[in-house]
Order: C-alpha cells, then structure tokens, then sequence
C-alpha cells in the first residue's frame, strides 16, 4: 500500500515498535531505575483503562505507556540476574574450575573452537557453588569436540569481556552482553580441558536445527571450497569464518558487506521455491499458509536467529497469518510486528548494527523504491519490459537500500563508498543466482548429490565472478572515503527526508516540507562549521606496550606523534590508529614524529604511511638497524613524504596559533650521522606545544641521562600535561626532572600487565607526592585532552 493511503489506523505495530524502541534508546545509555518504571507503567496501565470512554485520550496514554514498557524490557533483560549470576557473584577474573551445558552449535575453523557454555557450577579455591549466567569458551590447540547439550568442565580464569578502549574500536563487551555472555574463557593447555559429557540437546535442535545444518553444509562442501564454499556458507547459514580476510575487506570497501551474512532474500528465495512447489501440487492457499509458517520458523532458527532472518521471518509471518484470517497485510505494520518481536525478546538488540541495518534497509526500499521508480518514463520502468525488470528495478531497489543503510554506515564506520551504487547493482544479479544455485544444491544433495554437484559447478562459477567483480571495484580510486563525523541529529535528519520522500509523490505539503527539512539541515552543517570548537585537542591513544598521540590543531590541522607496536599477531597501526583516523573523519595527516628508532614507538607508523595521505614526516635522524626504520624510509620516499629531521631549538609553525618548540634532542644525543652514542631512547625527540596559557609536553623514552641537557630549556620546560617518559620507567621521571616540569596532569600509555612492571611504583609515587593527576592508558583506555585557551578537558575512555 502506498504510504501517503494508508491510514496511520493501520499500522498499530508500526507505531507501537517506534515508541517501544523510543523507550530502549535511553534505557540503554541511561541506568534507570527498575522500580520507578514499574511504578509508571502500572500508572499509565491504569489511566488507559479508566480513560476508556475517551479513545483520543486513551490512545495519548498507551503513547506514553509504550516507551515506558521499552525502558523497563531492557532493564529487566540487562539488569536484573538471579543472585546466582556469574557476574553478581564477583567471579569475574579469578581462577577456577567451571561447569556448563553447551548453547547451541560451536563455531570451529582452522586454528579454534569457540562455544558458549550456559553455567551451572563454579569452583573457586575448592568451593563448589551453583550459578548461572553465559561464558564464551575459546581453544586454540586444544581438540574440544562437544555439540549442544553436551556437559563441559574447564579449568582458568573467567574474564570480563574487553570494552573499547578507543574511539571507534569495537565494544566487544557489549557486542556479547546483547547475546546474554558476561564473562569469557581462554582454553590453550590440554590439562584446561577437564571432561566432555555427551548429552542430548534439546529436541527441536537435534531432530531439526542440526540436521538441516548438516545437510546444508555437507551439500556445499562436497564440490567446492575455498572463498566461493565461504561465501556461500556465510549466506546460507551465516558462517564467517570461513571467508578469506581480504575478500571480506573488498566487499566492505564496496559496500558489498552485506552479502556476506544470511538476509532477508533467503526469506524470500525459501517462500518462492515452496509457494511455487505447492502452486505445482495445486495446494489451497490457506494450507500453503500453513505450512509455510513454521518452515519460514525453522529456517531463522537454522540461522541461529540473525536479525536479517529473524525480521523477514516475522513479518512473512504476519502477513502469511493475515492471509489465513482473511485480512489483508501492509507492509509497515509488518515490519512494526517483526521490530516488536525482536524487541521484545532482545530489547538490546535495537542497539546493534545488524538490527539498525537490516530494518535501515527494508525502510529504504519500502519508503523510496517508488518515488525512484517515479523518476523514470513510463515506457522504462514497466516490470514487463526489459529496462524495467532489469536495469530501472534493480537500481531503485539499491539506491533506496543505500539511502536506508548509508547514513548508519557513515555514523557507525565514517566511511562511504562511491563505487557502492554500480557495485550493487552489478552483484545484486550475481547474489541472486549464487543464492539460488545453493538452495538448490541444499534441498537436493541430500538425496540426489549428481544433481547438487552440477548447481555448485554452476555456482563456483557464479562466485567466482563475484569475488573477481569485487576486486576490480574494491581496486577502484576512491572506491572508499572517509566521511566527516556525523551525530545523532544526522540520523533524525535523514530519517525525516526519507519518511518525506515516500509523500513527495501525492503530497504537495510533503514536498515543501522535505525542502525545509533539506535546508534546515544544510544550514546546521554549514554554520556548525562555521563556528566549530577551536581547541587544541590531544588524545592518547590505548596501544599497549607503546605510544600513540593524536594532535588536532584548532586550525583542523593534525598531526600523529608515534604509532604503537607492529607484530606478527598484532598491528597497533592498521588496527587501532587508522581505525580511529577514519572514526574521527581524518582523511589527512599533516605532520608524523617518529620519537625515536624503537618498534613499540615507530611499528604501528608503517601502516599508517601506507594507509592515509602524509604530509610531511618528522624523526629526529637517528639510523638503526631492522625492518621497521627501513621500511618507514621507504615509504616515506615512494609516496614522496616531505621529510624534516628535528634537533632541538627547532620550531614548528602555522598550526593554528599552536606554538611547537622541539626541546631534543641535541647533536650530543644524535649525532650529525644519525648515531645515538647514549642509546635510542636518550634521543628522542621531545616537543612542547603551547596553546594559550596551557603547555603540554610530549617525551618519548628519553631517560634520567637527558635530564641536564633539557634542564638548560629552564621555564620552558615547565608544563601543566605530561606524557610520562617511557612508559613509567624507574630510568625516567627523575625528582629534578619532576621538579622543573611542574606537570599537573601525567599521562602514562603503558600496556595491561606488561612484562615490564611499567609504570614503576616509585614512579608513580614521585607523581602522587607532587599532587599530580595520573591517567594510565592500561587502566583508563584511551584519554582525551582538550586544550581552550585558559583550561583543559580530561575525558577517558573507561570510567573510574
């Protein structure tokens, strides 16, 4: 039905659903107490029903009661644990022995196992008690064979789940808390892995669930393997893992990234094949009905219930149970059922990507496909002729996807891709057909495995395709750009253009309103430019055992001092630091300083020279052995990065009225040959940045051995923020040092537990004895200095 027709009278769920969510939204950034919002929703229950003889009044009081219900479903579901819950028992990061039945089915590929264990016992210093609550269990090396309903006992230390530590990292605590996991579980030694008990799982997923996965999978894997077997299984069943890295990186460069998890197309691949199957067997429409509705059930429990699935399968429901009763379905009140269902069972879910994407999407092609479709002359957009079906179709149905979907990813990933449109609308065809070959090999190669070869023979051919398509386009210039950062005002704006959108059509009052709509906004982003916040901003950054700071000058120019460790297991540069560039809208830096020629200092600065435009590089001219310093020359040189060596008494200008003095090293500490006669460490180089009254001082690892030749800098060495030397060190931060530094804030980036012992404790103990604010990195994650003029701004990333 046409938006602009349809009466709001039919469409109680949709609305029911928006003001649901309205509820969740600040329940979730909020503590809010349980009792008072019994309290209110016992209240509104009961003026809606003395209200009674009044519907306009009663209608306004279930409007206030439904967010009311929103607050009070996420409080129960994340706040209240029976008294027996891991997480109240203060089990959190001690040793122990601990029990559970295994939930659902492990996820395994080449190097691990991964299951969720629901706990049922615990065992701390030879206490045995019962609890409850959900642990993520992960081995590596270990053989851990076990299947849901299986009893495993594990012995080590139950761990909190790490947040983010920097902006625009991944919260992984909260990514498990919507699933229900508080605590998880590293398995390395055979000797952790303490017994297996076979068990039965629950029936439905022994007799269905599983059985039907198997199939799948065996189906699949019998002829093909590889990227196109990853592929495939992501889209069927939504497993990742056994997707290529760099193929799942050019589809996100493309915008392609949702064709590699189930969706709500295998929805409707499913119905079409059993809709026209039971139209072959001259089925009723009502028993078709019938017995598509568990089926469709089935399938979303196959896919261990993604939100994709899940909300496709609701409203599939909805509308198959409107036609069993003989009412009509309407599309939004569809999606209103399916966002209650979901709400309703995982109210923190609206908080998750999946969620936001999949409904972002289905909004976009439900509000905008016609409109779009409006666009083109009658004789191209007819579904009977072939513009129609195959050009004018697809590409309305992908850019009012795109429209949908685009603003969450530029607000969730500050990233936008141009090529994204022509990428859709090329694989889009591709992803039917692949999807449609796998179904087919799925129902068959159970029985018939000739025929399920042929349709992946088929299908290898089909995705290989695909992937050689997303190459070229992932390979593209500009295939991706970072997007300016955007908030929540953002998103109501867009959301607002695109309910506009689908009256524009009908509505002349729809039309003005959506050019007030559009102007509105274009003056907010223009004038909120204009007088933006000019502040010296620093932020250092959390990367382990490393340095990391970011500078953002009040004229927008930036810079990036040190980058964190480069290992075989972990890159501080592409991992944390380009991730939080791109989070941050920063496309450029202008000015890089290496401190000095160390790996946990210069690492992290190899992928970020190759991965974002560099102005200009700055060291301070020490030459040392190893990959790292040859690397960074090199691509210094290739990319044609000015480079400038820093000594002391040298200046840094034109950055937004943002004084930078280098302070060392001098030619004693680095030779005019690039030598470092006291060590790397001693010559590092040291910046002062003053901006208004506030200094801030940045040390790198210089030790007690620079103390006389910095002394001589006298009151310009005094600083209201500090970057501690590194790390803490006993070697640095001496009392004569502390003493003409004067610093009332220190910032120590430092790694979790380092083998190291940094920060020192007498270290620490000269900071607190001079009355000295102390943020550490391992502790606090990242910390954010704002620098106005007359006083700084301390924001971290972990609360206290």
């Amino acid at each position: 039905m046409d938006p602009a027709r349809g009466p709001i009278r039919r469409r109680p769920a949709a609305w029911a659903a928006l003001l649901f969510g309205t509820g969740v939204v600040p329940a979730h950034y909020l503590s809010l107490p349980i009792g008072g919002l019994l309290a209110a929703a016992v209240a509104l229950l009961l003026a809606a029903l003395a209200v009674g003889r009044w519907p306009g009044l009663r209608l306004v009081v279930i409007a206030a009661l439904l967010p009311v219900l929103g607050a009070l479903r996420h409080e129960t579901a994340t706040e209240v644990l029976p008294p027996d819950h891991v997480a109240r028992l203060g089990l959190l990061g001690r040793d122990g022995v601990f029990v559970g039945i295994v939930q659902g089915e492990p996820e395994q590929d080449a190097d691990r196992v991964r299951l969720i264990l629901a706990l049922t016992e615990a065992q701390i210093d030879s206490l045995a008690a019962p609890v409850s609550g959900r642990m993520l269990v992960t081995a590596r090396g270990v053989a851990l064979t076990a299947d849901a309903g299986d009893r495993v006992t594990v012995r080590g230390r139950l761990r909190q789940p790490p947040t983010a530590r920097n902006p625009g990292a991944f919260d992984y605590r909260a990514y498990l808390a919507v699933q229900g996991i508080h605590g998880t579980l590293s398995v390395r030694r055979p000797e952790q892995l303490l017994a297996v008990e076979p068990r039965p799982g629950p029936w439905l997923h022994e007799h269905a669930v599983m059985p039907v996965r198997r199939a799948v999978r065996q189906a699949i894997l019998a002829n093909l393997s590889g990227a196109p077997a990853g592929l495939l299984l992501g889209m069927l069943l939504g497993e990742k893992q056994g997707i290529p890295e760099e193929v799942m990186e050019g589809f996100r460069v493309t915008g392609l990234a949702h064709a590699l998890v189930v969706s709500g197309m295998n929805v409707e691949l499913l119905a079409t094949f059993l809709l026209t199957g039971f139209s072959l067997c001259r089925l009723p429409a009502r028993v078709a009905g019938g017995i598509m509705i568990p089926v469709v059930a089935l399938y979303a429990l196959v896919t261990q219930l993604q939100a994709p699935v899940v909300r496709a399968a609701l409203m599939s429901g909805a509308m198959l149970s409107g036609r069993l009763l003989d009412r009509s379905g309407e599309v939004y009140n569809s999606l209103g059922v399916a966002a209650l269902g979901i709400l309703a069972f995982w109210p923190a879910s609206l908080m998750g990507l999946s969620f936001q994407l999949s409904f972002a999407a289905t909004l976009g092609i439900v509000a905008l496909y016609r409109p779009l479709i409006g666009l083109f002359p009658e004789v191209w957009r007819s579904p009977d002729g072939w513009r129609g079906q195959w050009l004018v179709g697809p590409l309305a149905v992908t850019v009012a996807a795109l429209a949908g979907t685009g603003p969450l990813m530029a607000w969730q990933f500050r990233q936008f891709s141009p090529v994204g449109l022509i990428a859709n609308v090329a694989a889009v065809p591709l992803l039917g057909a692949s999807l449609c070959l796998g179904t087919l090999a799925a129902l068959v190669g159970w029985c018939v495995p000739l025929v399920a070869a042929v349709f992946n023979a088929c299908n290898w051919v089909v995705l290989t395709a695909l992937v050689w398509l997303v190459d070229r386009f992932a390979g593209l210039p500009f295939a991706s750009i970072t997007t300016p950062p955007v908030g929540l005002g953002f998103l109501i704006w867009c959301a607002l253009l695109a309910v506009l959108a689908a009256w524009m059509p009908t509505s002349h009052r729809a039309r003005k309103a959506a050019l007030l709509v559009l102007l509105l906004g274009l003056n907010a982003a223009v004038w909120g430019h204009l007088f933006r916040d000019r502040a010296l901003v620093v932020v250092g950054l959390d990367v382990g055992q490393g340095d990391a700071v970011v500078l953002r000058f009040p004229d927008g120019k930036t810079a990036l001092v040190d980058g964190g460790d480069r290992t075989a297991e972990f890159d501080y540069g592409a991992r944390v630091i380009l991730p939080y560039l791109r989070h941050e809208g920063i496309e450029r830096l202008d000015l890089v300083v290496g401190t000095h020629a160390h790996g946990d200092h210069l690492g992290g600065l190899v992928s970020v020279l190759e991965g974002i435009e560099v102005a200009h590089y700055l060291d301070g001219g020490q030459q040392a052995d190893g990959w790292i310093p040859r690397r960074i020359q090199e691509v210094v040189a290739e990319r044609r990065i000015g480079y400038i060596r820093l000594t002391a008494g040298d200046s840094l200008a034109g950055l937004g009225g943002t004084g930078v003095l280098v302070l060392h090293p001098t030619p004693e500490f680095v030779t005019a040959d690039g030598a470092s006669p006291h060590g790397l460490n001693n010559g590092s180089v040291v910046l002062r940045l003053t901006y208004g009254a506030i200094s801030l001082l940045l040390t790198g690892d210089v030790e007690a051995e620079t103390d006389q030749a910095l002394g001589r800098w006298s009151e310009r060495l005094r600083a209201r923020v500090l970057k501690v030397a590194h790390h803490g060190s006993p070697t640095s931060s001496s009392p004569a040092f502390l003493a003409a530094v004067q610093p009332g804030l220190a910032l120590v980036s430092v790694g979790e537990g380092n083998r190291f012992g940094h920060p020192s404790a007498a270290v620490l103990g000269r900071y607190l004895d001079r009355g000295t604010e102390v943020l550490r990195t391992d502790q606090r994650g990242a910390v954010e200095i704002r620098v106005d003029q007359e006083e700084i701004q301390v924001r971290a990333m972990i609360d206290d």
